[in-house]
């Protein structure tokens, strides 16, 4: 079957390959014999907010799936190239050969803006294809800013549901082993000078210099970072350790901090209170300190599940050490997948 144009330029990010970007480019392809992916360069991708992927983690991503994607009644290969986008226009401007530019309302302006300059230089304008975003279950554009900021899977799910947020959750019996055991990378030290394991933690990561949000819970390991000069974006305390209370003189360091939370979380359960506790601090561009009346042993599991992409998350393991964890989306998988073991009350 004929289509429409010959040839098509689609320019874009591409971080996080997601299903409107799946959408984007079969769309084109149906309209369009062959396809030219301009994939921006690490330069232009860098301004961007938050943690946007290599060029070459992009490109591999979508060859990849160009590669794999076999099902779809759509031919993709041999119709579609790569190419990295070096500028913000491209060859599009000037391209001879080219006959159509796709885009989505988002983006129109900047086409438009294209065949104008084309006009001036005596070229046919390029043919423009307007393709609609796709939308989340809850009516929202699925974007990649959507996915590094942690609200949305690939494929449009929240990470955490609507009806998880409403609800008591009560921790079973089968999970207590498995919760018990460290969830990232454990830096050993003594329980008594916690600094070694943070001194150690900050070096290895190289913590000084690192741009995310960093999260903390309890308060033995919120101390230790205030010791050494780091006030978390996110900081989750109950006053006890072990399960016992702390003497007034251990207790962190409560100043420094831009709002301060107060929420209730009995031992072994997720209260509803408690969740919107935490996704607010997770979500805040403040310095947010959440003081639990009773005990925020699982609140990593919420701010996992909350938290922007390649955010770092460090709570201490009981005579062991200090535990860091980055909360991508394969930690934020593993959480979901516990948390949808958590009985509802």
């Amino acid at each position: 079957m004929a289509r429409p144009f010959e040839r098509g330029l689609l320019g874009g990010t591409f971080d996080h390959f997601h299903l409107g970007h799946e959408k984007l480019i079969l769309s084109a392809l149906k309209q369009c014999e062959v396809l030219e992916i301009w994939i921006t360069s690490d330069k232009i991708a860098s301004q961007k907010i938050g943690g946007v992927q290599s060029f070459e983690e992009r490109s591999s991503f979508l060859k990849e799936w160009i590669k794999n994607k076999v099902e779809t009644p759509v031919k993709i290969l041999p119709r579609t190239y790569i190419k990295k986008l070096e500028d913000d226009v491209g060859p599009a401007e000037w391209r001879t050969d080219c006959d159509a530019i796709i885009c989505t309302e988002e983006t129109l302006s900047a086409c438009e803006k294209i065949n104008s300059t084309r006009i001036k230089s005596n070229l046919n304008p390029l043919n423009i294809i307007i393709v609609e975003h796709f939308l989340t279950k809850d009516g929202s554009i699925l974007s990649s800013s959507s996915i590094r900021n942690g609200t949305y899977t690939r494929v449009g799910d929240k990470w955490i549901d609507e009806s998880q947020i409403t609800k008591n959750l009560q921790m079973p019996k089968s999970s207590e082993k498995s919760l018990k055991k460290p969830f990232g990378t454990l830096y050993e030290g003594p329980e008594n000078d916690t600094t070694i394991a943070i001194n150690n933690m900050i070096k290895d990561l190289n913590l000084r210099e690192y741009s995310g949000k960093i999260v903390a819970v309890g308060d033995v390991c919120v101390s230790a970072l205030r010791e050494v000069g780091i006030i978390p974006n996110v900081s989750v305390i109950d006053g006890m350790t072990k399960r016992k209370m702390l003497p007034e003189n251990l207790k962190p360091n409560q100043e420094g901090y831009d709002k301060k939370i107060q929420c209730n979380n009995p031992a072994g359960q997720i209260t509803s209170e408690f969740i919107s506790c935490l996704v607010e601090a997770s979500k805040s561009e403040k310095n947010i300190l959440v003081n639990v009346k009773g005990e925020e042993d699982l609140a990593p599991i919420i701010l996992h599940l909350a938290l922007p992409l390649n955010a770092l998350l460090i709570y201490g393991q009981p005579n062991q050490g200090i535990v860091a964890c980055f909360s991508n989306e394969k930690v934020k998988s593993r959480c979901k997948n516990r948390l949808n073991e958590f009985i509802q009350n």
